[in-house]
């Protein structure tokens, strides 16, 4: 481009670029090369000036302002359709649920809850159920176990609330923290789908509801006799039902008995149901065996058994024992057993060994040992000693250095043996109701001088005592009647092929010295013989199981002396026999061996003995003097 005088501008930027003293003004500004479209080039650096002040600064403001009024637009108008059609939206937010109800309870206590349901949507809830989740070991009043609870509360209308009392009780372990869950579920109208509103109590146990108490020995020596007292006490308002008790014995201790028999292995008891505030007893006995200055703790536990076949616990204790050794033991076996109640047959060899030990640092002289029996079921004239001598007159047996001469010192740690026997009477001296329970008890006491510096010229002692119960003998025979007996029978005899002929079986019990209880006969019948539902006396309780052709005489209780000084127990019973070709000329057998079972009241065990099997033999029928009446007729 080119002025007026001619010159164009790049001319004069030349010019003024070589001249002396000449300057510029300063660019405030970058100009944009990438402008789009055609642009015409100023003339002159003074047009370029006017250009930028011609260009106006961006305002961000404006945009702010802009999309605030856009959202506030868009939510007044969601307002305005919640205003209008809120009749159509439910939140769960909208449901309360509040539980309340104390924190702490004690155990088998019954603890009231408060449920508080309402509704504030502006819409029903419809078809709604309450669930209760109830956590393990809660019962109601009447000791039924919870698990979940569903309740229907049909339609709860807007605004409206729903109480509901919750009653329940918790066994459970000393703080042990229990907790309900409780689920409200409902639909909403015009919808299928299932909504759910939850909430959740605690409550924390602050006792036991089943207390245990437990008395033992500080200290025992090794290998004596200890007993435990377990009482067991009910601190529920409301009946514990199912309890069991269980006991983890230590190492080294030998279970001997119980006040109550237990009903798993020698570990476990069940205690039924015990009631408020109601206590029951166990005492348990044994041997523990250890080293000195040993302590071994045991541990009861009570509850009720889960489906899990795992004990609940209620409440729990432990008590530790002290084992110490004597300077002088003294053991005692009996037929090889360690035990505290012996139980041998009338009739029965007992075999008894002494066994002494030297538990100190130095010799022990001039022992002496004696052994005292007491009892009536032993026969004096089968007592063997050995190396020993008995002395009549007091029924004592006694060892000393004379006689064996172990005993004129023991070295530390040694151990010495001696042993006697003797035969249990039978029949036993039964004359009269009150001859029964026989025992024989043995103690023995042993006696030294110690030599040490503690013990110089001290006598030491020890002692052990036993005793030997006499279980009850049963007596059980059987025979197979036709002539004879309080049932009367027909039928060819010698019976014959297809024709029926009847048989009586007669089952006979005595019963010798102690009292049983529980008593019962099994057997059963082979398929070709029928029973036939008559039995005599007809108060005996004869149960015949057709499934398995099983007969059971129930007995119940036997007493002691039956069939000695009291009448025998019988049963008589008939049996249809109907043989067939192949079994001519042969005996068949009518009724299986019987089992014979019962629980002896004294020596606290269950007793067997069994009846043999029977067949048409009728050599025990006194009216039958014919051989040939023995056997299956041809036809």
């Amino acid at each position: 481009m080119e002025n007026n005088n001619g010159e164009s501008s790049l001319e004069k930027l030349k010019k003024r670029l070589y001249k002396r003293d000449d300057s510029f003004k300063r660019r405030n500004k970058r100009e944009d090369f990438a402008a789009s479209g055609k642009q015409s080039l100023p003339s002159s650096w003074q047009a370029d000036e006017e250009q930028e002040k011609k260009i106006k600064p961006f305002k961000p403001m404006k945009y702010i302002i802009f999309i605030s009024l856009f959202f506030l637009l868009v939510l007044s108008g969601f307002a305005f359709y919640v205003w209008n059609s809120g009749s159509n939206i439910v939140s769960t937010s909208n449901v309360g649920m509040e539980i309340s109800g104390p924190v702490y309870v004690e155990g088998g206590q019954m603890l009231d809850v408060n449920l508080s349901i309402k509704n504030n949507n502006a819409v029903s809830l419809e078809l709604a159920d309450l669930i209760i989740d109830y956590p393990s070991n809660s019962f109601t009043s009447l000791g039924e176990s919870l698990s979940r609870e569903r309740t229907s509360l049909g339609d709860i209308e807007p605004g409206k609330t729903i109480n509901k009392n919750i009653d329940v009780t918790f066994f459970g372990l000393e703080d042990e923290e229990k907790k309900i869950k409780v689920t409200l579920e409902y639909r909403t109208v015009n919808s299928n789908a299932i909504f759910a509103k939850e909430a959740e109590y605690a409550v924390k146990i602050t006792k036991s509801p089943i207390g245990l108490s437990l008395s033992l020995p500080k200290e025992t020596i090794s290998g004596g006799q200890i007993s435990m007292d377990v009482e067991i006490v009910s601190n529920s308002e409301t009946l514990a039902k199912r309890v069991r008790l269980e006991a983890k014995y230590p190492p080294g201790f030998k279970f001997s008995g119980s006040s109550v028999k237990p009903s798993e292995s020698d570990n476990t008891w069940l205690l039924g149901d015990i009631g408020p505030l109601q206590k029951k007893k166990i005492t348990i006995k044994g041997f523990l065996d250890g080293q000195n200055q040993e302590e071994r703790t045991f541990v009861f536990s009570v509850g009720t058994l889960g489906e899990d076949k795992i004990l609940r616990v209620y409440g729990s204790a432990s008590e530790k024992i002290a084992i110490k050794k004597t300077p002088l033991n003294l053991s005692m076996l009996i037929n090889g057993q360690n035990e505290e109640k012996n139980v041998i047959a009338a009739g029965e060899t007992a075999r008894v060994n002494l066994e002494w030990e030297n538990n100190l640092n130095d010799y022990i002289r001039d022992l002496q040992i004696e052994l005292k029996l007491d009892g009536e079921a032993y026969e004096e004239s089968s007592i063997s000693v050995s190396r020993g001598l008995y002395r009549t007159f007091d029924d004592t047996i006694l060892w000393t250095p004379n006689s064996l001469s172990d005993l004129s010192s023991i070295k530390p740690g040694d151990i010495g043996k001696t042993q006697l026997s003797f035969k249990i009477k039978n029949p036993l001296p039964i004359y009269g109701a009150g001859d029964k329970d026989f025992a024989i008890s043995l103690e023995a006491n042993i006696s030294g001088k110690g030599t040490s510096a503690d013990y110089e010229n001290k006598i030491i002692t020890d002692s052990v005592k036993k005793e030997i119960m006499v279980a009850s003998g049963i007596r059980a025979i059987g025979r197979t009647l036709y002539f004879s007996g309080s049932l009367e029978n027909d039928g060819p005899i010698p019976p014959e092929v297809g024709e029926d002929t009847s048989y009586t079986v007669v089952w006979s019990l005595a019963n010798n010295s102690n009292d049983l209880s529980d008593a019962k006969i099994t057997a059963t019948i082979p398929p070709y013989v029928e029973w036939m539902d008559s039995f005599s006396p007809s108060p005996e309780d004869v149960v015949f199981d057709e499934s398995n052709s099983t007969i059971t005489w129930n007995i119940g209780d036997l007493a002691a002396g039956t069939g000695l000084i009291r009448q025998a127990r019988e049963i008589s019973f008939q049996l249809l026999f109907s043989p067939s070709l192949i079994q001519a000329g042969t005996v068949p057998e009518i009724v299986s061996e019987a089992r014979f079972e019962a629980y002896d009241e004294f020596v606290e065990e269950m007793i067997y003995t069994a009846i043999s099997a029977l067949d048409i033999n009728l050599s025990k029928d006194p009216l039958s003097n014919d051989s040939k009446n023995n056997k299956v007729g041809s036809e």
